[in-house]
């Protein structure tokens, strides 16, 4: 099962990468932003040695194998295809040359990659059907030995009573110890004799099925099972006195008994033939398993609803899945395609429009942009719910360091004082908190841009349970606390576009990625006098409590 599920995954893997390959090189070719090339080519290098790893994997799989290999030129001439539509980007040629036949092409590759794809995840998922059936089948058998062994534990213990019973035969004093056994046991117990008739019982015999002993004695074993159970249950007992048959062995079996008021309740007897000083016995231990029986069947239940709950989850995630295909392909490139028309109406036909035509124009490029950051922002959204945790020890602060870096980078000009708390480490997955810091930051960043000189921190406080609170605090523009609820709901802005730009995705994704690492993160703020942005990381010091951070702000 294991194996399968890796070659799900490994197939999904790559289906994401080759969907962020065409996203980033088709925004770049269009928008000639360097912000796109470093996706495009992380995505692009990881492609083939993903393939061959699903090679690997499926090595054992002829179908499989055949399957990849007979799409791997696909795959090659698509990513071929992209880095055309790249190096056209790069030298501002993609809207004179190739713009269609590159991307009709790049569409119909991608097709046939997804729909081989769609066949091979269909196939393992069948597959994985199977192994589901047969470790719950092999469980079963494992659950049916275990109870057994319990039952003939309790059979040999029996046996040892009737061996117990032939030495003590003829004392009275023998006979009060051997009722004292035979009562102690928490089985029914019941001897029948070559005739079928029974010739022993103990008193939860007559518990069980509400007999007392002399009603019992001389009747026929069958008396304790319904109707459709009794010719079986006859011919069963007289294998065991057939002077033909052989010995049988001792067995265990699962059916009704019969109460005498009617009734109807699952045992499960487990019989073994027995030497007495008169002749062949047989010995029936009688276990009522009702409890378990309600027990397997709440099991059951459980996991059915556990199976539904995972079908759901699947679905879900193949639906968002879908979106994110949506979002990534069939939004964005009528949108690059708005943009890029605007662009050729400036730069081809500025001198035929006046002023008012022209504004029109930049603001109809402008929201064409701010629509295409949001998609993006929605993307990586997406694939962060669908990155798998890699947690590892790594230090926090020198990740801090790095972020603050590619800010003062992109705006060298700006009077900003940071403050980094040195020494600070974590315990999680460094890839996922560095967009963590990045968003933080970057809002600082943002929040701050009207202050001739603003100052941001990073730091942290100890928790009570020995972890840490970590925070991120400007002077900026801050908010109203009475709407702090809004803070991290997607496209839940507190400042108007106009005033501070963003997608309104940013905080959504933090609270995303602070969950994951079973965190809290909360934000305190005022208007005009900054904000400050707390979260806590699940560590080896214990679960986390957001609420320590309040007993001790940092001022």
């Amino acid at each position: 099962m294991t194996h399968t599920r890796e070659v799900l995954e490994k197939l999904g893997d790559i289906a994401v990468q080759l969907s962020e390959v065409e996203s980033a090189a088709r925004s770049f070719a269009i928008s000639g932003k360097q912000s796109h090339l470093s996706p495009f080519y992380t995505a692009a290098e990881a492609v083939p040695p993903q393939v061959d790893e699903l090679k690997l994997l499926l090595r054992d799989d002829p179908s499989g194998l055949r399957a990849v290999t007979a799409i791997e030129p696909v795959i090659a001439r698509h990513l071929k295809v992209m880095q055309n539509m790249v190096k056209l980007g790069d030298k501002n040629l993609f809207r004179g040359f190739g713009q269609r036949s590159l991307t009709d092409e790049g569409n119909d590759l991608m097709e046939q990659i997804r729909a081989a794809f769609g066949t091979m995840d269909k196939e393992q998922r069948a597959r994985l059907d199977e192994e589901q059936t047969a470790v719950e089948a092999k469980a079963a058998r494992v659950t049916l030995i275990s109870w057994a062994g319990s039952v003939l534990a309790g059979v040999f213990i029996l046996a040892c009573g009737a061996c117990a019973l032939r030495a003590m035969h003829g004392c009275r004093r023998s006979e009060e110890k051997l009722d004292r056994l035979l009562g102690s046991m928490p089985d029914a117990l019941v001897i029948v004799n070559a005739e079928g008739k029974i010739v022993g019982t103990n008193a939860h015999t007559g518990k069980l099925f509400g007999y007392s002993d002399r009603e019992l004695e001389g009747e026929s074993m069958a008396l304790l099972v319904p109707e459709r159970f009794r010719k079986t249950q006859r011919q069963y007992y007289a294998a065991y006195f057939s002077p033909r048959g052989g010995r049988v062995p001792e067995t265990t079996m699962e059916l009704s008994g019969l109460h005498k008021d009617g009734r109807e309740f699952p045992i499960e007897v487990s019989t073994k033939p027995l030497a007495a000083e008169k002749g062949l016995v047989v010995t029936s231990a009688i276990r009522d398993i009702t409890e378990r029986k309600q027990v397997e069947q709440q099991i059951s239940k459980l996991n059915k609803e556990l199976e539904h709950r995972a079908m759901e989850l699947e679905n879900a995630n193949k639906e968002l899945e879908a979106f994110s295909y949506s979002v990534s392909h069939d939004l964005r490139s009528p949108l690059q395609n708005i943009d890029s028309f605007s662009l050729i109406l400036m730069e081809d036909y500025a001198n035929q429009l006046d002023p008012e035509g022209l504004d029109y124009v930049q603001r109809l490029r402008g929201s064409c942009q701010h629509m295409e950051e949001i998609i993006d922002a929605l993307l990586a959204l997406s694939k962060m719910m669908r990155t798998e945790l890699l947690v590892d020890h790594f230090d926090l602060s020198a990740l801090a360091n790095a972020v603050t870096a590619d800010l003062k980078q992109k705006n060298p000009d700006r009077l900003v004082d940071w403050v980094i708390t040195e020494g600070l480490t974590a315990e999680g997955d460094a890839q996922l908190l560095r967009v963590v810091l990045e968003n933080l930051f970057g809002n600082a960043w943002k929040f701050t841009a009207n202050r001739p000189r603003a100052r941001i921190e990073f730091g942290a406080l100890p928790q009570s349970n020995g972890a840490q609170t970590y925070f991120v605090r400007d002077d900026g523009a801050g908010f109203d606390m009475a709407r702090a609820g809004h803070l991290f709901k997607p496209f839940k802005r507190l400042h108007d576009q106009s005033e501070f730009r963003g997608t309104g995705i940013g905080l959504a994704t933090v609270q995303r990625v602070i969950h994951r690492h079973r965190g809290k993160i909360w934000a305190e703020g005022a208007v005009n006098h900054g904000a400050t942005f707390c979260f806590t990381l699940t560590g080896e010091a214990g679960e986390s409590n957001g609420q320590n951070y309040h007993s001790a702000k940092p001022k």
